[in-house]
């Protein structure tokens, strides 16, 4: 059974840029944000590339679906969190901004590949 290699994947590539800038917002703005705040930005940010990394890998249609769902539920919760942090003025907007900027590459790659699974599933 050939397994694809993740790592050239350009949905892991982004997803993993967005885990870099969201340790590196961490980091930066790490005195206005809670310990608390930044374990679970850190955490979200993980569990994004696992579930991918894991779609990626999967060889069953129907589970590759349920990890791109669960990916985009936690890119959504991630999102909700950074946005409150920017309007609490704990994030700088450039930050927020950033990191808003690489989760919509994570999402307009994860809607491509539902489309791309979709039509592998009736093939």
């Amino acid at each position: 059974m050939w397994v694809p290699d993740f790592r050239k994947n350009a949905l892991y590539q982004r997803s993993l840029d967005l885990a870099h800038e969201v340790y590196r917002t961490v980091e930066e703005d790490g005195g206005n944000i809670g310990e608390t705040e930044a374990i679970q930005l850190r955490k979200r940010a993980v569990r994004i590339t696992k579930k991918i990394t894991h779609t990626i890998v999967q060889q069953n249609i129907k589970m590759k679906f349920k990890s791109l769902n669960e990916a985009k539920l936690e890119l959504e919760l991630l999102l909700k969190q950074v946005y409150k942090l920017c309007d609490k003025k704990r994030i700088d907007e450039f930050n927020g901004f950033n990191i808003d900027c690489y989760a919509d590459q994570v999402i307009k790659l994860t809607n491509h590949y539902f489309g791309k699974y979709r039509k592998d599933d009736e093939e």
